[in-house]
């Protein structure tokens, strides 16, 4: 192999490197230094022009799957396939979160639509009963001549029914709790047989 392909091949794959992510970071593994030749040395090389302090700083993050790489949870790489994977499937769940929170703020508003028309219409419906139970009582002080009071038993107003009481009734939810009084307590005394 000529000197040449070998530096071209040294720089475009560098000892060590493993991949790259989306934003043009570069990953490394290097042998390990220490006794044991499983844990090795991996490191991340941030993309030209981006700041570590971004990344420290939490303004930007890497990957989930490079950051569990690096702390060797994963024992592969991950490939660009499988991130942008990640990437579509992130989209997806912020579109249907935005979809469902639109969804929430709509329903609220209709709640509250409809509270404030109960709230209207009882207030309009207890104007109007206290208007009523105004007129009514103006008139009602004014007895009818007898000529224009019906002699004839009404039979068109329902005759109420008796209702039985719902508190004896033992399978009734109604029915008053039992009363429990409390009672001293008092030991027996222990009898002892055999021995």
């Amino acid at each position: 192999m000529s000197f040449l392909a070998r530096i071209f091949r040294r720089f475009r794959n560098p000892t060590g490197f493993v991949g790259r992510d989306l934003q043009g970071n570069r990953y490394f593994e290097y042998p390990s230094v220490s006794d044991d030749p499983r844990r090795t040395k991996r490191v991340v090389k941030y993309a030209p022009g981006a700041d570590m302090l971004e990344y420290v700083g939490g303004h930007r993050r890497l990957a989930v799957q490079w950051s569990s790489w690096l702390t060797h949870t994963r024992s592969h790489p991950p490939t660009l396939e499988e991130l942008q994977a990640d990437l579509e499937r992130q989209r997806r769940i912020q579109m249907y979160a935005t979809m469902i929170e639109e969804r929430d703020r709509q329903e609220a508003a209709q709640i509250a639509a409809a509270e404030q028309s109960v709230v209207r219409q009882v207030k309009a419906s207890s104007q109007q009963q206290s208007r009523h139970e105004d007129s009514n009582a103006t008139v009602g002080t004014v007895p009818l001549p007898e000529a224009q009071q019906d002699p004839r038993p009404r039979t068109d107003v329902p005759q109420t029914q008796t209702v039985p009481d719902q508190r004896s009734d033992p399978s009734s939810p109604w029915k008053p709790p039992p009363r429990d009084e409390p009672h001293s307590w008092q030991p027996r005394a222990s009898i002892r047989r055999g021995g």
